[in-house]
């Protein structure tokens, strides 16, 4: 129960879930809890995530799962060089055999996410890329390449986008609709004071919320039982509890009741760019 919402999965419970699941393994793997890793200086150094990945689920969605489903996520965890880590977590049905071959899980919905080692500078603008110096980082296996989400996230920050929308999609709205947002600092941020990487999903619903009803496009009702098909998000920083987010939205219709949503966050107190999501999403069945 406390991992839905109206009708579906939640999308912010499922990535604070697989978080917690890769943060432990990687406090197993390395002999020291992922709260007590240290650089060579003595600073706190933690994963921060630069890019997500939803995908690989049925037609409907997050409402493939309710309360009282039960499922199981199958982790696989990697490291490229002394400073990246890949994770890829699949969602299977309960009770599958734990010899089943991954090739049979390949369809399996899955949440990808992909970190950087940093250490916390002066603040959430000054995040310097460090290594745990009491850690055993190299009991985590090693990936031969260097994951492929780095390439998107950096082509998404320079154009705004994970991509172009599709010649058929049907624009909503006013291109680059915006919308600010304060950040609640007694919900919204995570152990380290930062704003929590699954709470933007928050602002970027509120957002294109606002969007979507500024553009008069579907009935509340549709609007209000939308679920997330596939997601991507790419970080490029964060922000202080006192700061405000600047959201910008570009809408699109695909067909009758699925919609195409890019997302733009800013920082409101200097304009630097944070966040950048793509998201396919479908409303309510009629």
């Amino acid at each position: 129960m406390p991992h839905t919402i109206s009708g579906a999965m939640s999308e912010i419970a499922l990535l604070a879930h697989v978080q917690d699941l890769q943060w432990t393994e990687i406090g197993r793997l390395t002999g020291t809890p992922a709260s007590r890793l240290r650089d060579a200086d003595g600073r706190e150094v933690y994963a921060s995530i630069y890019y997500v990945e939803i995908d690989g689920f049925p037609p409907v969605g997050l409402r493939a799962f309710g309360p009282d489903d039960d499922l199981e996520i199958v982790s696989a965890l990697g490291r490229y060089g002394s400073t990246m880590l890949e994770v890829e977590h699949r969602l299977v049905a309960a009770g599958s055999p734990s010899e089943e071959p991954p090739t049979n899980r390949a369809a399996a919905p899955y949440v990808r996410l992909s970190n950087v080692l940093v250490a916390l500078g002066t603040g959430p603008d000054d995040l310097r890329i460090a290594t745990p110096a009491n850690a055993r980082l190299d009991a985590i296996p090693l990936l031969a390449t260097q994951p492929e989400s780095y390439r998107l996230t950096r082509a998404a920050s320079n154009r705004g986008s994970f991509g172009p929308a599709p010649g058929d999609a049907r624009p909503l709205g006013t291109p680059g609709f915006a919308v600010t947002l304060p950040i609640n600092p007694d919900r919204d941020l995570n152990g380290v004071g930062l704003l929590y990487f699954a709470n933007y999903v928050a602002f970027l619903d509120a957002a294109e919320r606002a969007a979507l009803t500024a553009a008069d496009a579907y009935a509340s009702a549709a609007l209000d039982g939308r679920v997330t098909l596939r997601r991507q998000i790419g970080f490029y920083g964060n922000c202080r509890a006192s700061d405000t987010l600047h959201v910008e939205v570009d809408a699109f219709g695909l067909g009758d009741d699925r919609l195409l949503l890019h997302h733009r966050v800013h920082r409101a107190s200097d304009g630097r760019l944070i966040a950048v999501s793509r998201a396919e999403k479908r409303l309510r069945p009629r």
